[in-house]
């Protein structure tokens, strides 16, 4: 491996590092202002998803 790709490799790794604690941090931030209420749960119920996975029991 030369010291570009070496570079770079980091340069990703750093990347996902920030993204990931910007969404972790978004992620709290969001479920304090929406009363424990969480991202992913908002969408699935906004989109009717849990009521088709309810449905087929």
């Amino acid at each position: 491996m030369d010291a570009e790709t070496i570079a770079g490799l980091i340069g990703l790794a750093v990347g996902l590092l920030v993204l990931l604690g910007l969404s972790i941090f978004e992620s709290r931030a969001y479920k304090q202002e929406h009363d424990g209420e969480g991202m992913m749960h908002h969408w699935l119920v906004e989109h009717h998803v849990l009521d088709r996975m309810h449905r087929r029991h």
